[in-house]
């Protein structure tokens, strides 16, 4: 069970943005402060932007420092990356008597490129560490997979929590003339962007009222903008709220996830929530939540993608049962099966 009356340190080193991951880390933080003094630590953090959440411990990239603060904790939970080391350096050198819970959100990258002289040394670090956790948590029994290739330990699976606007959301269909596709999120070069504008270059001369909203942070931003400045089914959108995103999901006749390389993506769950099919890569972690046909469509190849988009924009019946069958998934994202998990990790 949850432990109480207990000292708990949560690690991550730069809380900067509102994404889910860093939503997850103060829900979890929140939910622990209850029974337990939870004291949550960050090489920096944006006073402004979470200044009403939690109270963060900040120690200025001093990790020796932090090691020293947390040692008489009871748990230590960690997130990424450098915390891990963090934690060891606390039992090592204070002899802290935490229990140590590091809970992966994503695959660790660096384990399949090539490795440099920084990168080897960080992977013999990290297995050296393996050996103080007491448990470690994965966001997708995907990523409980890999991780046992990894470091050769079993892992508990701990699903994200969807939030609270989106499950007490009374969602309506609204008629729209306008066939809008719609793709949002946290985006880098890696995470395939350019898979949504080939698909609406491709979609715009065949479906009339095409409509493409996008809002995402990455590099190439000014660029697309500019390219698309007189195209005005184009909308780019500035940082969205979740009201705002549930607001332009329910406008949407299709999500689009293009992400090739993600152990996890909320989108995907905050989409289906609001009854919005979605069109998705392959990836392995995405077959625990999109059964082809039945809930939305995998696929496998650039065209194929495109094609799916349009077979769904065509196809009012297939979008009605698509669309259905996906609130049979979100269940597993609620409160309650939250802190079941949450439990079993304790």
């Amino acid at each position: 069970m949850i432990p109480k009356d207990k000292i708990i340190s949560v690690l991550h080193p730069n809380v900067n943005n509102k994404w889910w991951a860093i939503n997850m880390m103060i829900y979890l933080s929140n939910l622990l402060k209850k029974e337990n003094i939870v004291e949550f630590y960050a090489f920096s953090y944006d006073e402004q932007i979470f200044s009403k959440d939690i109270t963060f411990k900040v120690n200025c990239f001093n990790k020796l420092k932090t090691a020293y603060s947390i040692r008489n904790s009871d748990y230590i939970i960690i997130w990424n990356s450098p915390m891990q080391f963090v934690w060891v350096l606390s039992k090592i050198l204070f002899f802290s008597k935490a229990k140590l819970i590091w809970w992966h959100h994503h695959y660790p990258w660096y384990y399949s490129k090539n490795t440099n002289v920084f990168i080897l040394i960080k992977k013999l670090l990290e297995r050296f560490s393996m050996r103080f956790i007491d448990t470690l948590v994965s966001n997708s029994y995907y990523l409980k997979s890999s991780l046992k290739d990894i470091y050769n330990v079993d892992s508990k699976v701990l699903y994200p929590i969807l939030d609270r606007e989106f499950t007490s959301h009374d969602y309506k269909k609204l008629a729209l003339n306008w066939k809008t596709i719609f793709t949002y999120g946290r985006r880098v070069e890696w995470k395939n962007l350019n898979q949504v504008f080939q698909t609406y270059e491709s979609l715009k001369s065949q479906v009339s009222w095409l409509m493409l909203n996008i809002w995402w942070i990455w590099t190439e931003l000014d660029f697309y903008k500019d390219k698309y400045k007189d195209d005005t089914n184009v909308s780019f959108l500035w940082l969205l709220d979740k009201l705002s995103i549930i607001n332009y999901l329910e406008k949407s006749l299709v999500c689009l996830f293009t992400s090739k390389i993600d152990s996890f993506w909320m989108t995907i769950i905050e989409a289906m929530s609001i009854w919005v099919p979605v069109v998705a890569f392959d990836l392995h972690w995405a077959k625990e939540i999109i059964k082809n046909w039945q809930n939305w469509f995998l696929v496998k190849t650039d065209s194929e993608f495109t094609n799916r988009v349009l077979e769904i924009i065509n196809d009012v019946s297939l979008q009605n049962t698509l669309s259905k069958n996906a609130l049979n998934i979100t269940k597993d994202f609620d409160e309650s099966s939250f802190i079941k998990n949450l439990e079993d990790i304790f």
